[in-house]
């Protein structure tokens, strides 16, 4: 029923919070369904931007203007102000509207918002894996997505068809691997792939050789250490969200780095080839998934 509603004209997608991510699915869904897109930005002069070059076709100040009759409502906000922007309008929720957050943690997201749906709406969760290292609108684009994995998160209440719909976003904007999830193994697997990651890179800036310049580093640095540039406001929110997960993957990193630390140590020289071979066949069985 939903997805007949949803293909007739006139559809309406609504993204709260214009940076890069937000403003990235902004551009990304023009002319999704054949509709329009608007935004929401507490900062003016993100919203005059996002007018001015098209990415939405109006952007308001506050986010209850933009869901209103909103089809799809994006809420591409910081993990503490989810779940109050659903709460806050739940008034404004047209009948028949699809949610949705790209908040990378979803356990007590995806409870909460479920909890404080309003009666006719539905809820999906997603998760981009895109993104660059700097942040804001005037880092946004278009094709940011394209190739990418998209994870949809649906909770134990999403009806079929609007998981249905945010698929259809998700192969829109060119996402080239999809994959469905609970939102515990979504977090259980992001607290490696994505918090473990962020950690490590900031780990290797916390500290460094006095020495060092730029005349010394090549690609292994610029690769390990180029997510340092970190947003700090947003990735303490996302650790602390997901702190059980992430704890417990930093716990394994460290176990793994003291195995190193002892073979080197000790000049080992069989056990740290017996290490390095076995971690280039796990990184080889990683790229065959």
């Amino acid at each position: 029923m939903i997805m007949e509603e949803k293909t007739e004209a006139g559809f309406k997608t609504a993204v709260i919070g214009l940076g890069i991510i937000g403003g990235s699915m902004a551009y990304g869904l023009r002319d999704f369904k054949g509709g329009t897109v608007v935004g929401c930005d507490m900062n003016s002069k993100v919203r005059e931007s996002a007018e001015a070059c098209g990415a939405v076709e109006r952007c308001f100040s506050d986010a209850g203007d933009a869901i209103e009759d909103a089809d799809l409502v994006i809420i591409a906000t910081y993990p503490d102000s989810v779940v109050q922007i659903v709460k806050e309008n739940r008034a404004r929720f047209k009948s028949g509207a699809v949610i949705t957050d790209i908040c990378g943690v979803k356990t007590r997201i995806s409870k909460e918002i479920t909890e404080a749906l309003p009666e006719g709406t539905y809820y999906v969760g997603s998760h981009p894996m895109a993104g660059k290292e700097v942040e804001g609108f005037e880092n946004a684009e278009p094709d940011l997505f394209c190739g990418c994995g998209f994870i949809i998160v649906p909770s134990d209440k999403s009806d079929e068809s609007a998981v249905l719909l945010v698929r259809e976003m998700a192969e829109y904007l060119g996402a080239a691997r999809i994959a469905v999830s609970t939102p515990a193994e979504h977090d259980a697997i992001i607290a490696y792939t994505s918090d473990l990651m962020h950690v490590s890179a900031a780990a290797l800036c916390l500290n460094f050789n006095d020495d060092m310049n730029l005349a010394y580093t090549a690609g292994a640095f610029r690769d390990c250490t180029r997510i340092a540039l970190i947003n700090p406001k947003l990735w303490t929110e996302l650790f602390l969200e997901n702190a059980d997960y992430t704890v417990g993957e930093i716990d394994r990193y460290i176990e793994s780095l003291n195995k190193f630390r002892e073979a080197i140590d000790k000049r080992d020289g069989k056990g740290l080839y017996e290490l390095l071979s076995h971690v280039r066949e796990n990184k080889i069985n990683i790229l065959d998934r």
